[in-house]
């Protein structure tokens, strides 16, 4: 009986699931995101279905679900796939479909962090309100639409990982785009984190890197500032040493990526420069990176 109410369970579900996705009225306002049981119906219809509307929408629909694909294949989220093929199959009628609501994302602040995430989230997205209001739609489609989309893939990841996303590759392509959008110049600095006491590369400083390499190759003449940092644990010593490794770290990367050594430059300041201004003594996630700057 326990196992046949469960598989019930499992039926009302899918069948509100497929309700929704055939619903031409659903909305994606609300804080009710997509459903865990129709994606692989929304996905392919989002990735199948060819989109109609202006340039920026049909653009939009693509983007989005190129997106709902990578959450599902890379991630394996499938709630979120869903939600995002459906804002994909919203686009492609034509419709009108916004930035991500940040109040429908449950997006929590460290204790220990000087602004709250959702605040500076909220500040991004107005920028990018602005920005399309005023005519990026019309002048600039494809970029207008990827900016929204790196947007979403921000506040989505941002729900699951603050420490990832807030210097993964959606944080840095979006204001990289938005600059353009603004007509301001692209982004010249880039940050790579390590975890405490580490010099190694997380897989989203290796992403954050790319991007690095990218800028670099596409512009000869480009040099590569990096300077180390460490948090305020630990002597003043071993920290300098430790910024030191993090900054070997990042320019050896770089070299296997092709960057030539001699347009790198390194300092490293162990503890003596955080960014973070914190006590003696204390962890703060954010002073254990590598700042790179592009000149």
């Amino acid at each position: 009986m326990k196992s046949f109410s469960s598989y019930g369970r499992y039926l009302v579900l899918l069948a509100v699931g497929l309700m929704i996705a055939g619903c031409s009225g659903w909305s994606y306002s609300p804080p009710l995101r997509g459903n865990f049981y129709s994606y692989h119906i929304t996905l392919p219809n989002a990735q199948g279905t060819p989109a109609s509307g202006s340039p920026f929408t049909q653009a939009l629909a693509h983007d989005y679900a190129d997106f709902a694909g990578a959450l599902i294949n890379k991630e394996g989220i499938r709630d979120d796939s869903d939600y995002f093929a459906r804002k994909s199959l919203a686009a492609g009628r034509g419709e009108v479909v916004p930035p991500e609501n940040v109040g429908n994302w449950s997006i929590v602040t460290p204790w220990n962090a000087t602004e709250g995430y959702p605040q500076i989230l909220n500040a991004a997205r107005a920028r990018l309100v602005r920005v399309l209001d005023a005519g990026a739609r019309e002048r600039q489609p494809q970029l207008a639409a990827r900016v929204q989309v790196d947007f979403d893939c921000w506040v989505e990841h941002m729900e699951k990982s603050w420490w990832t996303a807030m210097t993964g590759p959606c944080h840095n392509e979006f204001f990289a785009g938005l600059a353009q959008l603004e007509g301001k110049p692209v982004m010249s600095e880039y940050r790579v984190y390590f975890e405490f006491d580490k010099y190694n590369l997380t897989p989203e400083a290796l992403q954050t890197l790319q991007q690095v390499t990218a800028r670099a190759k596409a512009d000869p003449r480009m040099r590569i500032l990096l300077v180390g940092h460490a948090d305020a644990a630990g002597t003043d010593a071993y920290n300098m040493g430790l910024s030191h490794r993090r900054a070997d770290a990042v320019r050896g990367q770089l070299q296997r990526d092709g960057v030539l050594r001699n347009r790198v430059d390194e300092r490293w300041v162990g503890k003596r420069q955080p960014l973070v201004p914190t006590p003696d003594g204390v962890r703060e996630p954010r002073n254990r990176v590598v700042v790179i700057t592009l000149h």
